[in-house]
């Protein structure tokens, strides 16, 4: 049998206690008789104990012995200050442990303690398992809660709960409850806040306190998240407005003002603060008042916003319609914006003389007009924002915001209007009188954009500030259709940006100023477009609010389309022909973040084009900071979806080159079709030429600030390129100017 060599023994064997009276003590003597340096532990057990780390009824000191040397003693002192078994009256067996990490035994005592009757107040432990509660107005939510009786008395509780409405409470405030002693129990408040009116979203701190009726209260806190929820209702009780309100006979040149009054209903639980912004196609003719500034929308309220729109009437002619759009901005977007998001406004602006007074001075005011805006020669006579070459590269076409399509023969070093176009109408556009020579066609509003088909030269696509593609043919200019999206009832007044037909001119993309991409198609050349097109709302799927989409084009195997506009990135579609209708694949977008320091709305890329007849997929990018990015999309890596909630894959792809190619903003490019030339215009008003090597780098040995082949006072809106018949650039310009420019 192996010799002990842990010999214990107590100072006394039966102890009494009473809880909250001087506390119990006794002595433990531990022997060494082993031949070594050891330290001794104790540990305290009660017969019939639940175990729990958090509540301590003893003490040691020490609480760990220092080692001592063979033959050595160590007394531990233990104080017992409080209850080992929560309730209990009564003898309990304390098992007594000594050992010691050295030693591979250990010595058992029992001690008999016994436990008498206390005087104390009832004591009570409170506790939440759960402290924050989230829940809708008008549902419920349940707030259990235990508390259990620390004494050795059996007592009545009550539990109170406070901090919130009563009324949110389904039954009474208060709890009644029974508990022997060392007791525990649970009991459950339903809370139910009320409508979204009366309950505000925001935290409701709680508290719940338990008294007994022979003892001293406890408590315990929580809180209840009222969750938002509900919307904010955007009307307006007028959208069409008339300045002046009223018709007079005679000149009223005072009346300037419209005013709109908008409504927001609050239906929501969240207190708000509202600003509305205008935007739309004519809102840099108008100037805005709101009142209030910031309106402040309480909850279950209808707030209302005057909105004066002050504009500059003209003297003459049959009024115009000006289109607004005012967008809100709610200060908690945790619901989203106003439902609706926008209301189109519509202001008609009568001229200062009446049209009875008009038809009076006719001949005299049409002379003066005439005198006026008589041009050198014939040109537009507003800004030119979209030049074209014919296919065959033997005219050109030019579309202006002064409503009109001109056609232009091409001389040895300039533009003439063609000859065979005189138009026969009266040639007013946009209020304006225009030169009959070369006027191939008057639109329905301002031209943004146009394109010739590719298999149809004769046939050219126009596209117009009021949102309609006008398809025309070239050169008598008539009107052979136009597509327009009726069933979207957002499309009237959305900007047609850019324009990109696939190689067999089967299909027609357009890019809009709301953010949308929509596709006509027919199914054979000589046939009309359908009149439902498929659309892809680019700005809700990037979730980026005032997304434009300012340019498009087509790679030259057709199989990608390449949307760009503010907030600099350019988005890839790959699309292909048998795509079934209303069921596109996945977006990926390249952003320009990393070659940027800023990148906000107000940072444009302006232009795009791809190297023609080309395997490799060479895109040029232009954008409002003056730069030009050579980019090779065949080595494109996708990257994991920093945001699952936008269904878009970042793209990673390689630059070839970027250089600085102006200080402000470049509206066009186009590529020669070898590819070793690309041109570019913008807002500095020159025209360069930019000299590539083979690998699409640009070539500074030759000119590595590029050649400057034209020098306006205006800004360049827009360039075309040909090579068939020498190298042949024309430019349209801010200064109504279209110009031809030959290069060796």
């Amino acid at each position: 049998m192996e010799k002990s060599v842990i010999n214990a023994s107590l100072s006394t064997e039966n102890l009494t206690f009473r809880p909250g009276d001087t506390p119990a003590s006794f002595e433990v003597t531990v022997n060494n008789d082993s031949d070594r340096f050891v330290n001794f532990q104790l540990e305290i057990t009660a017969a019939g104990e639940t175990r729990n780390s958090g509540y301590v009824w003893y003490k040691l000191q020490p609480e760990v012995a220092a080692a001592k040397p063979p033959g050595s003693s160590t007394i531990f002192q233990v104080l017992i200050f409080n209850t080992p078994i929560v309730g209990f009256v009564g003898t309990v067996n304390l098992m007594v442990k000594v050992f010691s990490p050295q030693l591979a035994q250990q010595c058992r005592l029992v001690l008999r303690l016994k436990i008498e009757r206390d005087n104390r107040p009832t004591q009570l432990s409170l506790e939440l398992p759960v402290r924050e509660f989230q829940v809708y107005p008008r549902n419920s939510v349940d707030i259990p809660v235990r508390v259990r009786n620390l004494s050795q008395q059996p007592t009545n509780v009550t539990l109170r709960f406070t901090g919130v409405d009563p009324s949110w409470l389904t039954n009474s405030t208060e709890r009644r409850l029974a508990l022997d002693a060392g007791g525990l129990a649970e009991a459950t408040f339903q809370c139910q806040p009320p409508s979204v009116v009366q309950a505000p979203s925001q935290n409701y701190p709680f508290v719940i306190e338990a008294v007994s009726n022979n003892g001293y209260p406890t408590t315990t806190q929580g809180n209840i998240e009222v969750l938002p929820v509900g919307f904010v209702e955007f009307t307006t009780t007028h959208k069409q407005q008339k300045i002046p309100s009223k018709s007079a006979w005679l000149p009223d040149w005072k009346s300037n003002i419209a005013s709109f009054e908008l409504l927001f209903k609050n239906a929501s639980n969240l207190y708000q603060q509202l600003d509305v912004q205008i935007q739309g196609r004519d809102e840099r003719k108008c100037s805005f008042k709101k009142s209030p500034e910031a309106a402040n929308l309480n909850l279950g309220q209808t707030t209302k916003v005057i909105l004066d729109v002050k504009t500059k009437r003209p003297w003459v002619g049959i009024g115009k319609t000006l289109l607004l759009e005012a967008k809100s901005e709610l200060s908690d977007q945790r619901l989203g914006s106003t439902d609706p998001a926008t209301q189109t406004l519509e202001v008609q602006v009568l001229p200062i003389i009446p049209v009875w007074l008009q038809l009076a001075v006719i001949a005299l005011l049409a002379a003066l007009i005439a005198w006026i805006v008589q041009p050198r020669g014939v040109m537009h006579t507003r800004s030119v924002n979209s030049v074209r070459f014919s296919g065959i590269g033997l005219s050109v076409v030019s579309g202006s915001d002064d409503c009109t399509l001109r056609l232009w023969s091409i001389g040895a070093n300039s533009l003439d209007p063609d000859d065979r176009v005189t138009y026969n109408g009266q040639p007013v556009a946009c209020e304006q009188r225009q030169q009959p020579k070369g006027l191939m066609a008057i639109t329905d509003d301002a031209v943004e954009v146009l394109r010739f088909m590719p298999l149809q030269n004769d046939r050219v696509a126009v596209g117009l500030d009021n949102g309609v593609i006008e398809l025309r043919d070239v050169p008598s200019g008539a009107k052979i259709s136009e597509l327009q999206d009726l069933k979207d009832p957002k499309a009237k007044g959305d900007r047609v940006f850019d324009l990109a037909f696939t190689p067999n001119s089967l299909n027609l993309f357009s890019g809009y100023g709301s953010g949308k991409v929509r596709l006509w198609s027919r199914p054979a050349p000589n046939t009309n477009f359908l009149p439902e097109p498929q659309a892809i709302d680019v700005q809700s799927t990037l979730k980026l609010s005032g997304f434009q989409v300012r340019a498009l084009t087509l790679s030259p195997d057709a199989t990608t389309v390449v949307i760009a506009g503010n907030f600099k990135r350019f988005v890839l579609w790959q699309w292909n022909s048998n795509q079934t209708n209303k069921k596109f694949p996945g977006l990926s977008v390249q952003n320009l973040e990393k070659l940027d320091e800023r990148v906000g709305r107000e940072d444009y890329i302006w232009a795009l084009a791809f190297v023609p007849n080309s395997a490799a997929k060479i895109l040029a990018t232009s954008d409002s900071a003056g730069y030009i990015t050579i980019w090779n999309l065949n080595r494109c890596q996708t990257l994991k979806n920093p945001n699952p909630q936008v269904q878009v894959n970042e793209l990673n792809c390689p630059t070839i080159d970027r250089w600085s190619a102006s200080k402000t903003s470049v509206r066009s490019l186009a590529f020669s079709d070898d590819g070793n030339l690309l041109v570019s215009g913008g807002d500095d008003g020159r025209v360069v030429v930019w000299y590539l090597t083979p690998d699409h780098k640009l070539d500074k040995a030759k000119a590595a600030e590029g050649k400057t082949i034209y020098q306006s006072s205006k800004k360049i809106n827009s360039i075309d390129l040909k090579t068939n018949q020498g190298t042949m650039i024309v430019s349209g310009s801010e200064d109504f100017q279209v110009k031809l420019h030959r290069i060796k």
